[in-house]
């Protein structure tokens, strides 16, 4: 067998690079080599700055997010603060209307009275 061919360090831009360099046209948007200077550093550290923006759209996302659950969760315990409000208002009512003093007056519309007299004893003998 032959030995295998050590591969090359590759020095210039990666295959995305080039794709992209191809696609966006970057000579055109920031010169080429030879127009007086190298305008090439876009081009180098393209993959540090789309992965910088990936973390700055993932952090306004993240941002975003949290925001609207605090939002969420403030709006949960405002409700939750008026139906324990609300319990308590209707438990207290029912409370009152079972009252004696209460069913007297509602039952007084249909000319029903409280019985001022005692209740009689009735006594029954078994020796008979």
């Amino acid at each position: 067998r032959a030995p295998k061919k050590p591969k090359p360090n590759r020095t210039g831009p990666s295959l995305f690079q080039r794709w992209l360099s191809e696609v966006v046209n970057f000579d055109k948007l920031f010169g080429t080599i030879g127009q007086g200077g190298n305008n090439a550093w876009p081009i180098a550290h393209l993959d540090r700055i789309l992965w910088v923006s990936l973390l700055l759209v993932v952090y306004i996302f993240l941002n975003h997010n949290a925001e609207s659950l605090v939002r969420k969760t403030h709006r949960a315990k405002t409700d939750v603060d008026e139906l324990r409000t609300q319990y308590t208002t209707l438990k207290a009512d029912f409370m009152k209307s079972g009252k004696q003093s209460e069913i007297s007056k509602r039952v007084l519309a249909d000319s029903l009275f409280d019985n001022q007299t005692p209740p009689y004893k009735i006594v029954v003998s078994t020796k008979e």
